[in-house]
């Protein structure tokens, strides 16, 4: 198939760049031609395009916008979605033109807004990733009414939609779309491996042997609740001094975040290490006893399988997407979302039991394998062959 990706692409800080450039690998690997348009700024670009230069086999075209879009649950600004959109009308037909795909692969909800229309008047078939936060934004009422029923138009355009997550479909299909399919988010088992910690990352960090570590890891935005972890570690510490807090990455609830650590004195309990490249991801996660994620909400946190790959406990708040990857006390731990005291509890639960951690560990990495990201690829590769047969009947 020749396949052109329309959607996020690194280094944006954002779950759904990581997944579609791993599918998109993967997809080239298989043998496939894949194109790829994606934004990027001006200040990354003005250094490269790391995904380029690192991806030679994926034709990649980028077009300028002034930041990235990281909290796609609320509405952008409306001169942000113009400029977007005037992008992707002035280059995806170019290369429609240049080279005809079979297939356009749309990798986030948000370019619906202009995809499936120029997918349509080039009569192409076309595949929308769902990626979460965007469908999370129209549920709860963030995205408002209007938008979202002039979205949801758009959306239906599409020939096929993809949940990374059962309990999206179901939203999905709440929402009156009928052309749903389930791929879970996936990860990479050979980079997410049970295996000792970076000894000298944690002399780095200045984390002493004895410590507990435990780890949050995402763009922290409002959703991922970050000042939970602050009051649930203002609890926990008193009861166990060896608890070492890591937060990496960046993000709006960053500064809130440090201002709440040192306002109740535990700061120097806490690693602020900022983004990571995709590539330090595995070490980080490797040093962790215990990823926390009390999420108000997720589609399927990359972190989530990322963490059980990598034989780790995962602490998480007890919603949907939670549920799906967790067995409460046999392949992680949940918590009542928003509960700071019972995030205490079951951190403090993990870290006082080497044994209890060791056999969630090793429970998570089975329960994962389902995730597999060479599953995941030949999944994708399936799912879009058919959307190509059934246009083409």
């Amino acid at each position: 198939m020749n396949i052109l990706y329309v959607g996020t692409l690194p280094p944006h800080p954002g779950g759904s760049a990581v997944s579609c450039s791993l599918l998109l690998a993967g997809l080239a690997r298989l043998g496939h031609t894949v194109r790829a348009l994606g934004p990027i700024t001006p200040e990354v670009l003005r250094t490269g395009d790391p995904f380029a230069s690192g991806h030679p086999e994926i034709r990649t075209t980028r077009f300028l916008l002034p930041y990235f879009e990281t909290s796609p649950d609320l509405p952008a600004p409306e001169e942000y979605r113009r400029l977007e959109g005037e992008e992707i009308r002035r280059t995806l037909p170019a290369l429609v033109a240049e080279e005809r795909p079979d297939v356009l692969f749309i990798g986030r909800e948000t370019f619906a807004w202009h995809v499936p229309d120029l997918a349509g008047a080039a009569s192409l078939p076309c595949l929308l990733r769902v990626a979460g936060s965007t469908l999370l934004g129209m549920m709860n009422g963030s995205q408002g009414r209007e938008r979202t029923e002039e979205l949801l138009r758009k959306i239906r355009r599409v020939d096929v939609l993809v949940a990374v997550a059962r309990h999206m479909a179901a939203s999905l299909e709440g929402l009156g779309l009928t052309n749903v399919t389930t791929i879970p988010n996936s990860v990479d088992l050979d980079q997410f491996a049970p295996r000792t910690g970076n000894a000298s990352l944690r002399r780095e960090l200045a984390i002493r042997d004895d410590d507990i570590v435990v780890m949050h890891v995402s763009n922290m935005k409002t959703l991922k609740r970050t000042l939970d972890i602050v009051d649930s570690a203002e609890l926990a510490l008193p009861r166990s001094s060896k608890l070492a807090y890591v937060i990496v990455g960046d993000g709006p609830g960053r500064a809130a975040m440090e201002d709440a650590c040192r306002r109740k004195g535990i700061h120097g309990r806490f690693r602020f290490v900022g983004w990571m490249e995709y590539p330090r991801v595995p070490d980080f996660i490797s040093l962790a006893d215990i990823v926390v994620m009390p999420s108000e909400a997720e589609a399927q946190a990359r972190v989530y399988v990322e963490t059980q790959a990598s034989g780790r406990v995962l602490v998480a708040s007890d919603i949907p997407a939670a549920r799906e990857v967790i067995a409460d006390g046999e392949t992680g731990l949940l918590f009542r979302k928003g509960d700071a005291g019972d995030l205490a509890r079951k951190t403090l639960l993990a870290a006082g039991d080497p044994g209890l951690r060791l056999e969630i560990g090793r429970r998570a990495r089975e329960r994962v394998q389902a995730h597999s990201l060479d599953t995941a690829v030949a999944a994708y590769a399936a799912t879009l062959g058919r959307v190509v047969q059934q246009h083409r009947r």
